[in-house]
């Protein structure tokens, strides 16, 4: 196995406006010990003062690089821009609102995949910057999993993990399509079909300030992405229709009890064009030979995989219905 000290990390951060916690972000990566870190920031169309002060900054910090966009090409887009400036072979996310919460993280990081071959990614601990206790509005793990307990996992949450690179590209990195919303259980989910797998470690942990001012809030967008993305993705990785459909049915009994009925009906709509659209691609992939090793399809073994870490899907009909009578938080 190589030294940590040898191993050359990505550090990956997404800049939309919020220059003092994106710099904050940046200065606690750069601040890193026991790794040769790169840190490489995407700017996705920040004012014009923000950008600037963000530039000055960086004007200190040799081993970081900017790209500037212009523009939102969303989180999967974002981060896939980003890892692409890179060529490490691991990568590490990063919210530009949070930092890491010791000079030693990405070295334990390294360290913790190095000695787990069979990982391809890691989840790292989130807590409140503010309180020092688990985000709760970054813990998206199953009933029973606790935050300062490491397990198996399906997926990571996107404001702090770590990539095994050669699995992130050889799987296709993230759909940019999602652009917000499930990308990162879509690239999870995938990773896992070539036999990886996932897990959390809360020896490596990151400060979150969850930042309200740049959040996509149910009303207005998070709904939409939610019913879209969930139903498309599903779609990919081989949902049977009659499954499908109960789950479209039940975005819109949700929206309908949350009072964004339309936000769920427009989700529900823009589904069903990226599933013809997919399906259209993969005909014309399966035609010209262009496959290649991309599966979306799930097989048995990760079906069997993500079951066992995810309880909840095997949950009574009743007991499923009955949650999509929750009200959403606000």
């Amino acid at each position: 196995m190589n030294r940590v000290s040898d191993v050359q990390v990505d550090v990956i951060i997404l800049s939309w406006n919020r220059p003092d916690d994106t710099i904050a972000a940046i200065a606690s990566a750069a601040e890193q010990e026991g790794v040769r870190q790169r840190i490489l920031i995407v700017d996705q169309g920040s004012e014009a003062d923000n950008l600037r002060q963000l530039e000055i900054y960086l004007d200190g910090v040799p081993n970081a690089t900017l790209k500037k966009l212009g523009r939102n090409s969303g989180v999967a887009g974002g981060r896939n821009i980003a890892s692409a400036m890179g060529s490490a072979p691991i990568i590490v996310a990063l919210d530009s609102d949070a930092i890491f919460a010791d000079r030693q993280a990405l070295a334990v990081a390294v360290g913790h995949l190095d000695s787990h071959p069979e990982l391809c990614a890691i989840g790292f601990r989130i807590d409140n910057y503010y309180t020092g206790e688990n985000d709760a509005t970054a813990w998206d793990y199953p009933p029973g999993c606790r935050p300062d307990t490491g397990f198996p996992a399906t997926r990571f949450m996107g404001g702090g993990h770590a990539l095994r690179r050669s699995v992130f590209e050889a799987v296709g990195a993230y759909d940019d399509r999602l652009f917000f919303c499930g990308e990162e259980v879509d690239l999870c989910y995938r990773m896992l079909n070539t036999g990886y797998r996932i897990a959390y470690v809360p020896e490596v942990a990151i400060r979150h300030k969850s930042s309200p001012e740049q959040r996509v809030v149910w009303g207005r967008g998070r709904y939409y992405y939610t019913v879209r993305n969930n139903l498309y993705s599903a779609y990919k990785f081989g949902t049977p229709l009659p499954r499908l459909a109960l789950g479209a049915f039940a975005f819109v009994v949700r929206g309908l009890h949350n009072r964004i009925l339309p936000s769920a009906l427009r989700g529900l709509v823009d589904a069903l064009g990226m599933c013809r659209a997919y399906r259209q691609s993969r005909n014309l992939e399966e035609r010209s030979g262009d496959l290649g090793n991309l599966v979306y399809a799930l097989n048995r073994e990760t079906w069997h995989y993500i079951r066992q870490c995810e309880p909840t899907r095997q949950e009574p009909l009743l007991a499923k219905v009955r949650r999509q009578f929750t009200r959403l938080p606000h």
